[in-house]
């Protein structure tokens, strides 16, 4: 914008001719100042306010040259205040109303930035919290609906469970033995259920214990605790049961206790007990009130495995038995005299 069409516009803001003077400007600048100050009018004046600033500013900053340029005179020659003191205020005090009104200017401005600012982050925060609300209602939501889901798939596992449990229990009573065997088959980790084990139970106590039916209950996914159940229920059976079964439910891993498996030694089928003997966890051996009552059976080929374990087993045979094996050396059997006569040496050996 070029010099005269600024200084123009400058003196229209300020109401005033293009032939004022620089004096008449300064007359107008007070009396508009004291009208549209925000601190008279409010805020509304603001805007007025900073034109009137800005023209009075650009009007004072012109230069001897450029007045003279622009057709524009400090004051007129013939209107010379009466008393200059009091009505024309030095160029000190009209510079520090400009600067003043210029620092307002900068401060309101600094102002309403910082208002922008403090309503940004408040609706900053306000999103925020209505965020972590609305994250909170839908893991409520969540959580509801997996707590149902889990108690309806429990429910249904459950009528599951008593269906297949029923089930199987009327099959495992069948009087014919390949429902049994279908039902043994389908048993799976079940049989570890209260109802299911006393199902097995009734089962191998009732009926004759066939290969398949040995082999498809040893093959049971019998848990430890379930298993030792099992065998104190059929402790009862143990000369019918087969090797197989046997051998499953009392040495397999952790082997059964040691009172138990002498209780099915004493009960044993003649095999079953050879069985026993030849696969007899590590630790403690046979206690001897349970050998001298194995070796006073009369079958030789079960005497000959129990003799012959023993030699296995004990480095030192123990006098108490010296007695019932010397009984053995008349046995019509020659290995089990034999076996008698060795381990009678032994003990002898020892004792001198």
């Amino acid at each position: 914008m070029a010099a005269s069409v600024k200084v123009t516009h400058s003196l229209r803001v300020l109401g005033l001719s293009p032939d004022a003077t620089l004096a008449e400007a300064r007359t107008a600048f007070r009396n508009l100042a004291r009208t549209c100050h925000p601190d008279v009018v409010g805020k509304q004046g603001a805007r007025k306010f900073e034109q009137i600033v800005g023209a009075y500013t650009f009007l004072k900053s012109l230069t001897e040259d450029e007045l003279q340029e622009n057709g524009l005179v400090r004051e007129r020659r013939d209107e010379q205040p009466v008393e200059t003191a009091r009505t024309a205020p030095s160029l000190g005090t009209f510079r520090w109303g400009w600067e003043k009104a210029l620092t307002w200017v900068r401060k309101r401005r600094k102002r309403v930035t910082e208002e922008n600012a403090w309503r940004e982050r408040q609706a900053r925060e306000a999103e925020k919290r209505a965020a972590g609300l609305r994250t909170a209602a839908v893991e409520a939501v969540l959580s509801r609906g997996e707590r149902a889901l889990a108690e309806n798939l429990a429910r249904l596992e459950r009528d599951t469970l008593f269906c297949d449990t029923r089930g199987l229990a009327l099959r495992l009573a069948s009087d014919m033995p390949q429902v049994r065997h279908l039902a043994l088959s389908h048993l799976g980790a079940l049989v570890n259920h209260r109802e299911m084990l006393d199902a097995v139970a009734v089962l191998l106590r009732k009926w004759d214990i066939d290969d398949k039916t040995a082999r498809l209950a040893a093959d049971l996914p019998f848990s430890p605790e379930s298993r030792r159940a099992l065998v104190q229920k059929l402790a009862v059976r143990a000369s019918a049961m087969p090797n197989t079964l046997l051998t499953s439910l009392l040495l397999r891993d952790p082997p059964a206790d040691r009172d138990v498996l002498e209780l099915y030694l004493q009960h044993a089928s003649p095999s079953g007990a050879s069985l026993l003997l030849r696969q007899w966890p590590r630790g403690p051996f046979v206690s001897v009130p349970v050998l001298r009552r194995l070796l006073a059976r009369d079958d030789g080929t079960f005497l000959i495995n129990v003799l012959s374990t023993m030699k296995q087993r004990f480095a030192v045979c123990p006098a108490a038995l010296r007695d019932v094996l010397t009984a053995r050396l008349s046995h019509p059997n020659m290995a089990v005299r034999v076996w008698s006569k060795t381990l009678i040496a032994q003990a002898s050996s020892v004792k001198g």
